[in-house]
């Protein structure tokens, strides 16, 4: 009976856990709407531009855009005798990638803090990006790594010639990386220089405002992406679900939540053990207790009987 109680009152909490998940979803859901909105955009506008390459961004004034993460898509190779590596460089044959940035569009709540969209991601050329945020925000006093937002020559290293140009980090931020070519696709295992990185750190931190006009030009020529496909359908690369792996997030409270449920069940079971087991320690002691004690009074009476006798 106490086992069904406990399996009861841990399906309720885990009940009210998944309730307040759907509630702290619900604020989003207005910016869930303009957003869709802006997607469709305005029949009457995409009458008159019927034929021209218009993905109904419409009047993106008064939103503002924040960076999301820098993923790379593989370029696909024609020769199958290289295992889709198609370019030979300093002894092998290596990958070549395309560099993109992703972003969000946004309300801007704030002292800088954007409340952003997530159900729809936009990714666009890496460079395109950078350059668009430049012009929105200005240099933010970081000269170096502005230096190297075209692919340049770096030098350099055991004969070899390297390239030095925008590179997305381990942890999808921004960077500048070396590379094996000229087009920088190909990434090199040489140091880069060490920057302060002002510049992409603001970029990667500002809630950019739309109203200068950039944004619509920008999400124009994005794909955009939901739930790893692109809505528009033109995603041969694999941009869209690059951006998923690259924006994943994992609801760690829940993960926690589980595990303290898991423990706690843990807890009761090996409570509910120890106590039987002393309880049937203590069961067994008496049954013993009561077997034998009659045996001993019996033994005493002999004895007993036998002096009463001598006397």
């Amino acid at each position: 009976m106490t086992m069904m109680k406990l399996v009861t009152i841990l399906g309720l909490a885990g009940a009210a856990a998944a309730a307040s998940s759907a509630a702290s979803a619900t604020p989003f859901a207005p910016i869930l709407k303009s957003s869709h909105r802006i997607l469709e955009g305005d029949e009457e506008d995409r009458e008159e531009d019927e034929g021209d390459n218009n993905n109904g961004a419409g009047d993106l004034s008064g939103y503002s855009l924040q960076y999301s993460a820098c993923i790379r898509t593989k370029i696909a190779s024609d020769d199958d005798a290289v295992e889709g590596n198609s370019l030979y460089v300093n002894g092998a044959y290596r990958a070549q990638y395309n560099l993109y940035a992703t972003f969000r569009l946004c309300q801007d709540s704030g002292n800088g803090q954007c409340t952003c969209d997530k159900s729809v991601e936009y990714a666009t050329a890496l460079q395109t990006f950078l350059a668009s945020s430049l012009q929105n925000l200005g240099n933010s006093g970081g000269n170096d790594e502005t230096d190297y937002l075209q692919c340049t020559y770096g030098g350099q290293e055991n004969g070899v010639d390297y390239y030095l140009g925008p590179q997305c980090s381990d942890t999808g931020g921004l960077m500048i990386g070396t590379f094996y070519d000229g087009d920088c696709t190909v990434k090199a295992s040489f140091s880069s220089p060490s920057f302060n990185y002002y510049t992409f750190s603001s970029i990667q931190t500002a809630c950019q405002d739309c109203s200068t006009g950039g944004c619509g030009d920008l999400v124009d020529g994005s794909h955009h992406c939901s739930n790893g496909k692109d809505i528009n359908g033109d995603d041969n690369e694999g941009v869209c679900s690059a951006a998923k792996r690259a924006t994943a997030e994992v609801d760690y409270s829940r993960v926690k939540k589980r595990n303290s449920g898991a423990i706690l069940f843990a807890k009761v079971f090996i409570s509910m053990l120890v106590i039987g087991g002393i309880g049937g320690f203590m069961f067994l002691a008496y049954t013993y207790y009561l077997r034998h004690r009659g045996d001993r009074t019996e033994h005493l009476v002999e004895q007993v009987s036998a002096g009463a006798a001598l006397t």
